[in-house]
C-alpha cells in the first residue's frame, strides 16, 4: 500500500480492493470459458481454431484497445471510465446468454465483454500507478494473487452452473456476477497530489529497482500530445526486447488457459475431473504470485529471475503433459505450470517501468497492452489451428515449449543489454537534447 509517514494511506485501500476483485472476475471468467470449448465445437459445428479465437478475444481485444482506454482517461476521471467499463463487461456475457445461438454471436459477446473489461482493467492499472508509486511492483503482484484465486475457483463453480442451467443460463449468471465490476470502477479515485495538469516531469532513476514511478504517477499525465518521437524506439531498445519476451509469454499463457481443460478430457478424464486441472494450476499460480511479491520486496527481480527461471519451470510442466497421462501427475504438472506462469506474469509486469522513461510511460503501457493482446489472440487461435491440423495436444504443447525456450534465451540476452534510459522529457516528447 502507499504509505505516508509510515502509515498506510487509507485512500489507496479501496483502489487496491477494486483491483483485486476486478482481476478475480476478469481472469476467472476467461479461464472458465474453456469449459465450453467442446460444447461450442459441437453445438455450433465449429473447429478449435474458431472456438479458441472467440474465447481468447476476451483478454486479447481488451489489451489491444488499451489505447482507447488511455484516451478515455485523458478526458474523463478514472471512476467514470471504470464504471462504464464494468457495465459493458457484464453486458457481453448477458448478451451471450440471451442471444448467443450462433458462432458470430459468441464473437460479438466476447468482444463486447473485452471492450468493457479492457477499459476497467487499464483504468485500474493506471490508478495503481498513481496510488502505489515506488511500491507498484509489490502492490501489483499482491493484486495478481486474486487472478489465480479466480482461475482456481471459477471453473469448478461454472462447471456446476453449466450442469444445472446449461450454456446460456450459465452465461446470464456469469454476466450478473461480472456486473460487480461496476463497484470496482466506482472505488477508483485519484491519489493525493495527482490532479490532471501539465507537469514538468523529470527523468527518474531506476537504480532503486522498486522505484517504478517516483514522483509522477505516469508519463503524460494530463498531456494530450503523448505520441512517440522519431527516436522513441531507438532510445528504448531494451523495452523492445523486453516486449518480445512479454508477448511470447502471453502466447503461452493464452494457449494454456484455453486448452488445459479440453486437454484433460482428451486424456479420458470426465469434465468434472478435468476442471480440477485448472484448480491445480490456479493454486500453483497463487504460490507463484506470493514468491514474486517476496522477490520484488527484497529487490531480487531481474531478467534472470523474471524470465529465464520461470521459463524453465513452464517447460517442465508442459513436457509433463506430453509424457504423462495419470491424473495425479497431470495435477502436479498443472501446479508447476501455474506456478511458473503466474510468477512470470507478475515479474514481467512489475519490471516494465525499468525500460521506459517517465514521459513515455503511458504510451509504453498502451504499446505493451496492444502487443500482448495480439499475442493473446495468437495463442488461442494458433493453438486451436494446430489442434485442428494435428488432432493432437502434443503439438500444441510442443509449440509452447519451443516458445518458452526462445523466451529464456531472449531474457538471458536482455540481462546483458544496456538498460540506461534516455531523457525524453523535452517539449512535446522531443528527444530532450
Amino acid at each position: 500500500m502507499e504509505r505516508d509517514d509510515g502509515v498506510i494511506n487509507a485512500r489507496s485501500v479501496p483502489v487496491f480492493i477494486s483491483g483485486c476483485v476486478m482481476v478475480f472476475l476478469f481472469n476467472g471468467s476467461f479461464k472458465a470459458n474453456s469449459i465450453f470449448i467442446e460444447d461450442i465445437v459441437s453445438l455450433f459445428d465449429a473447429n478449435y481454431f474458431l472456438a479458441g479465437s472467440a474465447f481468447v478475444a476476451q483478454p486479447a481485444v481488451a489489451y489491444i484497445f488499451a489505447g482507447v482506454s488511455s484516451s478515455l482517461l485523458e478526458g474523463y476521471n478514472q471512476r467514470l471510465v471504470g464504471v462504464f467499463g464494468g457495465v459493458i463487461f457484464g453486458v457481453g456475457f448477458v448478451y451471450q446468454g440471451l442471444f448467443g445461438y450462433q458462432l458470430h454471436q459468441l464473437f460479438i459477446a466476447m468482444v463486447v465483454a473485452a471492450l468493457g473489461g479492457g477499459v476497467l482493467h487499464f483504468a485500474t492499472f493506471m490508478s495503481y500507478l498513481e496510488h502505489f508509486k515506488g511500491n507498484f511492483d509489490v502492490a501489483y503482484s499482491a493484486r495478481e494473487l486474486f487472478t489465480y484465486i479466480g482461475i482456481s475457483t471459477m471453473p469448478p463453480f461454472v462447471e456446476l452452473l453449466n450442469s444445472s442451467y446449461g450454456l446460456h443460463g450459465t452465461y446470464v449468471i456469469m454476466g450478473a456476477l461480472i456486473w460487480n465490476c461496476v463497484v470496482c470502477g466506482a472505488l477508483l479515485k485519484p491519489a493525493i497530489g495527482t490532479a490532471r495538469k501539465p507537469a514538468n516531469i523529470q527523468q527518474i532513476s531506476f537504480t532503486d529497482k522498486r522505484s517504478s514511478l517516483a514522483e509522477s504517477s505516469c508519463c503524460c499525465q494530463g498531456s494530450v500530445n503523448c505520441m512517440p518521437s522519431s527516436n522513441f524506439f531507438g532510445k528504448h531498445i531494451a523495452f523492445i526486447v523486453f516486449q518480445i519476451v512479454h508477448c511470447l509469454f502471453f502466447y503461452v499463457f493464452s494457449g494454456w488457459v484455453i486448452f488445459l481443460i479440453p486437454f484433460g478430457t482428451s486424456t479420458g478424464l470426465l469434465p468434472s475431473q478435468a476442471v480440477y486441472l485448472s484448480t491445480a494450476g490456479g493454486i500453483g499460480g497463487f504460490f507463484g504470485k506470493i514468491l514474486a511479491i517476496v522477490v520484488f520486496y527484497y529487490d531480487g527481480m531481474n531478467e534472470i529471475t523474471a524470465g529465464v527461471i520461470p521459463s524453465c519451470m513452464i517447460i517442465i510442466g508442459l513436457t509433463g503433459y506430453i509424457l504423462c497421462s495419470k491424473y495425479i501427475l497431470l495435477m502436479l504438472f498443472s501446479f508447476i505450470c501455474g506456478f511458473g506462469i503466474a510468477y512470470e506474469d507478475s515479474a514481467l509486469s512489475g519490471i516494465l517501468p525499468r525500460y521506459l522513461c517517465t514521459y513515455h510511460y503511458r504510451l509504453g503501457s498502451a504499446i505493451s497492452y496492444f502487443s500482448t493482446g495480439l499475442f493473446l489472440q495468437l495463442g488461442g487461435s494458433l493453438s486451436g489451428a494446430i489442434l485442428d491440423l494435428t488432432n493432437s495436444y502434443v503439438y500444441v504443447f510442443g509449440a509452447m515449449i519451443l516458445i518458452n525456450v526462445s523466451n529464456g534465451l531472449i531474457s538471458l540476452l536482455l540481462s546483458f543489454m544496456d538498460k540506461n534510459i534516455a531523457d525524453c522529457s523535452g517539449v512535446n516528447g522531443s528527444d530532450g537534447e
